[in-house]
């Protein structure tokens, strides 16, 4: 079975099935299109990696200027929207974030037929859950901190705007953002 964005026999899941293989090449806001027919799989080498926070932060200069799909913890405040996680093995930049920066017009477009091997999202999502948590919150939506892959473009920040977060993540829109459902 496989999950991706297009046009024939789709079933559209809000949360995410992990048991399939993850794409989204025309989703809206997260929703996941669930393909009824194996048929429509794609080769193994056409799908990608999500890659970690702190697998880019380890070394930003080898990720500078590069499209990947971060998986990692959305997190969403009155300032702004990052991806991170909570804690790196040393080696790694400080705070582990990837401060969100959209931008419609330059942006990276994902391929039509966007897709993550569903077995690497689960191993990377269940490690990432031992060594970061969701921030709770006895007021408002849930939805401040939630787990998710976003696809974009990495840039290294300078100057005092590095001191906040050491790289943006420059996404077309909301629609390159897949929120996961740990359970």
């Amino acid at each position: 079975m496989t999950v991706t964005a297009g046009p024939a026999a789709t079933l559209c899941l809000v949360q995410t099935v992990l048991q399939a293989r993850i794409c989204f090449g025309t989703l809206v806001r997260g929703l996941v299109c669930l393909l009824a027919s194996a048929g429509f799989a794609r080769a193994a080498d056409a799908q990608m990696a999500p890659v970690g926070v702190c697998e880019v932060l380890r070394d930003l200069a080898s990720w500078e200027s590069k499209t990947v799909a971060i998986i990692g913890r959305y997190s969403f405040r009155l300032t702004g929207r990052w991806v991170g996680e909570q804690v790196c093995d040393p080696g790694a930049a400080d705070p582990p974030q990837l401060w969100i920066v959209e931008d419609g017009k330059d942006g990276p477009r994902p391929p039509e037929r966007f897709e993550l091997d569903a077995a690497v999202v689960r191993l990377k999502l269940a490690a990432m859950a031992r060594r970061t948590a969701l921030a709770k919150y006895p007021f408002g939506s849930p939805g401040y901190d939630r787990w998710a892959v976003v696809y974009g473009r990495v840039e290294a920040r300078k100057g005092d705007d590095a001191k906040k977060a050491p790289a943006n993540l420059v996404i077309r829109g909301t629609g390159v953002i897949l929120f996961l459902n740990a359970e």
